[in-house]
């Protein structure tokens, strides 16, 4: 019994040390994933925005979940479905006013991420501006992040 110990510890310590040689890759902290997952997600609320003054349906197509909900200032508004048929519709023609993401935070809760902010349309042809404050919420699903539902309420003092 005492020889068969010996023996397993012999053949055994070549593979421990072979295995303690290879290099290790680096751990990923939780600080670097939730900076990979901000950078992420403010990448797509780039191009979600591109998407809005481009009508380019392919982004939306793209960085929308299949069941995102439209909450807007007046309820429930189109899905992704009717925004594809819509952004199809007018594709490539830029829409009556200018608009910009301001005043952006973004949280992210595991899988799950919160992008706030202010956004800003301003109207081509007589210049009024209007102001939403605007909260996306995203999930990430098989390593992918998509936009799940968006919310947006007039600002306040408009």
């Amino acid at each position: 019994m005492r020889s068969a110990m010996l023996l397993s510890m012999i053949l055994l310590s070549p593979v421990a040390a072979f295995a303690q040689g290879q290099p290790s890759p680096p751990p990923c902290t939780t600080a670097t994933r939730q900076q990979s997952d901000t950078q992420a997600i403010e990448q797509i609320e780039a191009d979600f925005l591109s998407a809005e003054k481009e009508t380019d349906p392919a982004i939306i197509d793209r960085v929308l979940a299949d069941d995102y909900v439209n909450l807007t200032p007046h309820g429930i508004g189109p899905g992704k479905a009717e925004l594809l048929k819509n952004f199809r519709t007018h594709v490539g023609q830029a829409p009556p006013y200018s608009v910009e993401n301001r005043d952006m935070h973004i949280y992210i809760l595991g899988d799950t991420g919160v992008a706030a902010c202010v956004k800003v349309y301003t109207a081509k042809e007589n210049g009024n501006i209007a102001h939403e404050d605007t909260t996306h919420i995203f999930t990430r699903t098989n390593g992918v992040w998509k936009l799940r539902i968006s919310r947006a309420n007039i600002h306040p003092g408009e």
